[in-house]
C-alpha cells in the first residue's frame, strides 16, 4: 500500500507594503559607539589592525571559536548561566558601544524617556 501524498501550497501576498519612514525622532537609531567581539580579541588597536588586512587574495574563508571570553562586569552570574554565547557577545558588544561614545544608560534613558 502506497502511502498518501498530500499536496500543500504555500502562497505569498504581491501587496507587501514598504515600511513607513519613522519621523518621531525617538523612535529613530544613529549608531554612534563601536563595540566588537572578534576572535582577535575586543576592540583595540591591535583588532582594528588585525581586521585591516585585504583577505580577498586568500582561496579559503572560515570562522573560529571566541576562546577566552569574559562577560563578567558585564552579564550577572545568573544570566551568564542560562544566556546563549551569542547573546553574550551582543549584549557586551552593545555595552562597549555606549562606553567608547560615554553614552551611559543615565544619558541614554534620558534621551529615550
Amino acid at each position: 500500500m502506497r502511502p498518501i501524498r498530500r499536496q500543500s501550497f504555500v502562497s505569498a501576498s504581491a501587496t507587501v507594503s514598504t515600511p513607513k519612514h519613522e519621523t518621531d525622532p525617538k523612535k529613530r537609531v544613529v549608531i554612534t559607539g563601536m563595540g566588537l567581539i572578534s576572535v582577535f580579541g575586543e576592540i583595540d588597536v591591535r583588532v582594528e589592525s588585525a581586521l585591516l588586512i585585504d583577505a580577498s587574495k586568500f582561496p579559503i574563508r572560515f570562522g573560529d571559536q571566541i576562546y577566552g571570553f569574559i562577560s563578567k562586569g558585564y552579564i550577572n552570574e545568573k544570566n551568564e548561566r542560562r544566556l546563549d554565547d551569542y547573546l553574550k557577545y551582543c549584549i557586551v558588544t552593545g555595552k562597549n558601544a555606549l562606553k567608547s561614545e560615554n553614552l551611559g544608560l543615565g544619558k541614554l534613558n534620558m534621551v529615550l524617556y
